[in-house]
């Protein structure tokens, strides 16, 4: 009776082939568990530790060198620019993302920069400043210059990266000399027979080009 006991306990503690892969597996899945816990927390420390010396970077500094193309996206007294970023699974979408950011953002500032400019030169060549019909249509030919030479602005800069995902980041920068909108300023208005009569080319011309360039960053 003992005898059989004991042979009945030894063949209840011999694990099956089965039961012995199952055991394994679940070794195998805890251990891969734990080395993902490990990867996780050293991402964090490392987070940590790439914020605290970020924070003991000046703002400038921080964004020159985290943001390709930044440098090259800065406006001065010659020129307007802008950066456009794109993110897609195709590189050639990415890139046409970012180009559509550019023109986009580029368009707007040039729409406030052209507002502010058929405003104050219409003042200053009406001193009453009542009639403004002057500055609506020297605002459109100006936007319609815009918008014509959007497509055809150049672009000092273009960086692209892959991430592990596998999405591609373009980067791309847009600029557009001022002097050569001062000049297509000048034809537009020209050739415009309700501005013709009241229009001085030289004063225009002056004035746009010190208000442009006042506008830098």
């Amino acid at each position: 009776m003992f005898i059989g006991s004991m042979l009945f306990v030894a063949m209840m503690m011999i694990a099956t082939p089965a039961e012995a892969q199952s055991r394994k597996e679940k070794k195998a899945a805890k251990k891969a568990d734990w080395e993902f816990e490990q990867q996780v927390k050293q991402m964090e420390r490392q987070r940590k530790l790439d914020s605290i010396a970020n924070l003991a970077k000046p703002a400038n500094e921080v964004f020159q060198n985290d943001i390709p193309c930044y440098a090259e996206s800065r406006s001065d007294k010659e020129f307007y620019r802008e950066l456009g970023e794109g993110e897609d699974t195709k590189r050639n979408m990415a890139r046409l993302a970012a180009v559509k950011m550019a023109q986009s953002m580029m368009r707007e500032r040039l729409a406030h920069s052209v507002k502010g400019l058929s405003t104050d030169y219409s003042k200053l060549m009406n001193k009453s400043g009542k009639d403004s019909d002057m500055e609506q249509l020297i605002e459109g030919e100006m936007m319609n210059v815009v918008d014509s030479y959007l497509n055809d602005a150049d672009n000092p800069c273009e960086r692209w990266s892959q991430d592990r995902s596998g999405r591609y980041h373009v980067y791309y920068v847009i600029e557009i000399r001022k002097a050569d909108l001062v000049d297509m300023f000048d034809k537009a208005i020209s050739n415009n027979d309700k501005l013709r009569a009241e229009y001085d080319r030289d004063r225009f011309r002056q004035f746009a080009k010190e208000y442009m360039e006042g506008q830098g960053e």
